[in-house]
C-alpha cells in the first residue's frame, strides 16, 4: 500500500471470503486487565477505570516473542464508552493472528452534556493525551508480556477513530512519553471525524453540541484553537505512517470527508468503503459475519504495514564521509546516499537519525546540520 502512486479506493463485495481470516474457536488469549497506565503521577481520573487498559496476548506468549501490538481505542462521542465495548471478536482476531492486543480507556467529556459547558470539564486534548500516555506505558512494559513496542498498529472507532488518526499524524502525543514516531507503523480509523471545523459548520445542532462538549465552544476555540488542533486533516501529510481509512459507502458526507483525509495523507493512505452503517463498521472487525470482507482488508493492511517495517536488503553504492566540513557561515550541508535494493523491490523508505521514514529513491538527498 505504501508504494501506491495514486490513492486506491477499495470497494468490497460479498464474494470476499473474509471468514477465512477469522481465528478458530480453539484460539485462546491471556488477559491482563485494568492496568493503570499512569506514568507521571497525575490526578486519578474519575472514575479511576478511565485511566486503565486491558492487554491480551496469545496463550503461551513469552517475553522473547516480540509480537506486534494492536492498540484499540473505543468510540462513544468522546463522552461514553468503555475498553470492553465490542471487544470479543477483536481479541480473538488479533491474538489468533499472533499479535498482542490492547484496549484503552480514556477520560470522557460530560454525559449528559451540560449546556453551560463548564470550563473545567474534560475536553480536548485530554482524550488523545490519555491515549498517548497509554501507548507510553505499552512502550515501557509490553515487552515483559511478549509484545514488541517497536511495532504498534492503532485502530479506533468513531471518536476513537479521530483519536488514533490524530495520534498517528501528530506524534507529539506519544513523543512526550518517549515513544518515537517510527514505532507507530500504521493506523486504522473506523468511520471517524477528521475535520472538526467543517463538521461544526455543516452538522446539525445536536452534533455541534457534541463537538462543543468534547473540543471547545466557539469562545474557547477562539482562545486555544482546539477545533483545528484536534482535526487530523490539519496534521496529515505524506510523511505520516500508512493509514487505512474505513468509511460507509452509503453515507456520502462521511465518505467525502474520509476521502479528503486520504488525499491529505498522500500515497501511503488507502480508503476502504464498505456497505455497513456506523456501528456495523465496528461490529464487523473480526466477526464471522462480515460478508463485505472488511476484516480481510484490515488484516492485509496490517500484514503489509508490518512487512514494510522490516529492513530490506540494500547495497549502499556511495555514502557521505563520516565528517563533513562546513564552509564559513554555513549552517547545513547537503549529503546524498546512493543505493540499490538487492531484493528487487523498488519500494524503499529512508530516514536520517530518528526522523520518520519517507519513501525514497536513489540518490536520497538530505540537508544535515551541525553535530558531533
Amino acid at each position: 500500500m505504501k508504494g501506491a502512486v495514486l490513492r486506491r479506493v477499495i470497494a468490497l463485495t460479498a464474494t470476499m471470503a473474509s471468514v477465512l481470516l477469522a481465528p478458530s474457536a480453539a484460539d485462546a488469549a491471556t488477559a491482563v486487565t485494568d492496568v493503570d497506565y499512569d506514568l507521571d503521577g497525575s490526578a486519578v481520573p474519575v472514575p479511576a477505570s478511565l485511566g486503565r487498559l486491558d492487554l491480551y496476548l496469545p496463550d503461551g506468549a513469552q517475553p522473547s516473542d516480540r509480537r506486534p501490538v494492536v492498540v484499540y481505542v473505543h468510540g462513544g462521542g468522546w463522552r461514553v464508552g468503555d475498553k470492553g465495548n465490542r471487544i470479543g471478536d477483536k481479541v480473538g482476531l488479533f491474538t489468533g493472528a499472533g499479535y498482542g492486543f490492547a484496549s484503552i480507556n480514556y477520560r470522557l467529556s460530560p454525559d449528559p452534556i451540560d449546556p453551560a459547558y463548564p470550563p473545567d470539564r474534560v475536553r480536548f486534548p485530554d482524550h488523545p493525551d490519555d491515549v498517548g500516555e497509554a501507548i507510553g506505558w505499552i512502550d515501557r512494559n509490553v515487552g515483559a508480556f511478549g509484545g514488541d513496542p517497536e511495532r504498534i498498529i492503532m485502530i479506533g472507532h468513531s471518536a476513537g477513530a479521530q483519536i488514533v488518526a490524530l495520534v498517528a499524524t501528530d506524534p507529539g502525543y506519544v513523543q512526550r512519553w518517549g515513544v518515537k514516531p517510527k514505532q507507530l507503523l500504521g493506523a486504522i480509523p473506523l468511520d471517524g471525524e477528521y475535520d472538526i471545523p467543517n463538521r461544526i459548520e455543516t452538522g446539525s445542532n445536536r452534533s455541534r453540541t457534541m463537538f462543543y462538549n468534547a473540543f471547545a465552544t466557539p469562545a474557547e476555540n477562539a482562545v486555544d484553537g482546539a477545533w483545528r488542533l484536534g482535526s487530523p486533516i490539519e496534521w496529515a501529510g505524506p510523511s505520516d505512517p500508512p493509514l487505512l481509512v474505513v468509511t460507509q459507502q452509503d453515507a456520502p458526507f462521511r465518505a467525502a470527508a474520509a476521502g479528503r483525509m486520504v488525499d491529505a495523507l498522500g500515497p501511503a493512505a488507502n480508503l476502504l468503503s464498505v456497505p455497513y452503517d456506523h456501528e456495523g463498521i465496528n461490529a464487523a472487525v473480526g466477526a464471522a459475519d462480515d460478508p463485505a470482507g472488511e476484516t480481510a482488508a484490515i488484516m492485509s493492511f496490517i500484514r503489509e504495514a508490518l512487512g514494510d517495517a522490516r529492513a530490506p536488503k540494500v547495497r549502499i553504492k556511495s555514502r557521505p564521509r563520516n565528517r563533513i566540513r562546513l564552509h564559513r557561515h554555513e549552517r547545513r550541508a547537503k549529503v546524498a546516499f546512493r543505493f540499490e535494493p538487492r531484493s528487487g523491490s523498488p519500494r524503499l523508505q529512508c530516514r536520517l537519525d530518528d526522523d520518520r521514514f519517507r519513501r525514497c529513491d536513489s540518490p536520497a538527498r538530505y540537508r544535515a546540520g551541525k553535530g558531533r
